[in-house]
């Protein structure tokens, strides 16, 4: 006898006989088929978990299992179903993304910032969607909001905003705004070779870095300033100086090793996916990353990764005379690292100041630089 709602299994066994024996104990068994090589029957569908679960404590070979009845039929229609609506949604949200505009770029910037580009076009142009977007207005307000656009074109491929510029070419005869030559060191100037521009320092003045050394001009005859590219060489002995400062006695925070993590992922803000871990912890530092889950990819789903780092507070004590040698050697190859190979060592020196067990240390390198060699910067004239 056949019921509406049963299964049908597929069995492979030695001891056929002994199983179907313990099987009739619990279960009622129809529509036994037997071959050679494998047996079939039937049980109610409600069993069918047990039925499995006690063949395969039995050893035996289950080569199929078959669901039959009204509600297996619903599920698979249902399932069918599911499926066809998963991917007509898909169809539709593939369309409706493809409507937008999601991406800036930016070709044929050499002096232009592109960073610069993209923010001006996002803060006056922010509509996304492809049909309220002109190319033409973006075009004209770039070539009238930036000098060095000698053309611009705009177009939409795809779902970038594609801006392909031309910078203009500016001719020598233009060319007449210069900056001022300035110090990158403080320092004793000792020599000062004046090429073109008006001097600012002579032998024996002290400067800071920043400070003009030449200015980009000269005074005729008639006591008008004429702009130049200033040049010079100029000497100095520079001081570089390395700074630290140790405590004695300190409490500090650290990480004690533990740590909980939970993440989650959003879609347009809003959130699609979350793990999420109970931080127990007392005390503990924070850190937290997001990115986007592919770098091409059409959905701007934004994967973000929250870290929990236990930790604790240690009390920290030493002995400044133990370690004094190793910090000013520490500081002597910090101020070392700003040489270059040619330059002369004139003096080594440092300080050590100390209020209520805190140490400042300071160790200063005099050094004879060229402080000056090279040419002010220079921009197009306005």
């Amino acid at each position: 006898m056949k019921k509406n709602n049963n299964s049908h299994f597929k069995i492979k066994s030695l001891n056929k006989e002994k199983i179907f024996n313990k099987l009739s104990k619990f279960f009622h068994i129809y529509n036994i088929k037997e071959n050679s090589d494998f047996t079939e029957f039937e049980i109610d569908e409600s069993d069918s978990i047990k039925v499995e679960k006690f063949l395969q404590e039995n050893r035996t070979n289950i080569l199929e299992i078959k669901h039959n009845g009204l509600k297996y039929k619903l599920f698979k229609i249902l399932k069918m179903w599911g499926i066809i609506s998963g991917c007509v949604l898909s169809l539709v949200f593939c369309f409706l993304q493809n409507l937008f505009v999601w991406k800036i770029d930016v070709w044929g910037c050499e002096s232009l910032n592109k960073s610069e580009v993209i923010s001006f076009v996002k803060n006056n142009f922010s509509n996304i969607y492809k049909g309220s977007i002109d190319t033409k207005a973006i075009e004209i307000e770039l070539k009238n909001n930036f000098e060095n656009i000698s053309s611009v074109s705009v177009a939409i491929v795809g779902q970038s905003l594609i801006i392909n510029i031309n910078e203009a070419v500016i001719p020598d005869e233009m060319q007449g705004k210069f900056e001022p030559l300035l110090s990158e060191y403080d320092g004793l100037i000792t020599s000062v070779d004046l090429v073109q521009g008006t001097a600012n320092v002579k032998v024996g003045d002290i400067v800071k870095k920043g400070d003009v050394l030449v200015y980009p001009y000269i005074v005729d005859g008639d006591g008008d300033k004429m702009p130049v590219q200033p040049k010079a060489e100029i000497k100095a002995e520079v001081w570089i100086k390395s700074e630290e400062t140790f405590y004695e006695y300190q409490i500090k925070e650290v990480r004690t090793g533990k740590k909980i993590e939970c993440s989650s992922v959003s879609l347009f803000g809003i959130e699609i996916y979350s793990n999420t871990n109970n931080n127990k912890f007392e005390n503990y530092q924070m850190e937290k990353n997001s990115v986007f889950l592919a770098k091409n990819n059409f959905l701007p789903l934004l994967y973000t990764k929250i870290t929990f780092y236990e930790t604790k507070t240690i009390e920290i004590e030493r002995n400044f005379e133990d370690e004094k040698e190793n910090i000013i050697e520490k500081l002597r190859q910090n101020s070392l690292i700003y040489l270059a190979g040619n330059e002369i060592i004139l003096s080594e020196n440092y300080n050590i100041n100390e209020s209520n067990g805190v140490y400042f240390i300071s160790f200063i390198l005099t050094v004879e630089k060229d402080i000056g060699e090279g040419y002010g910067y220079q921009f197009p004239q306005s």
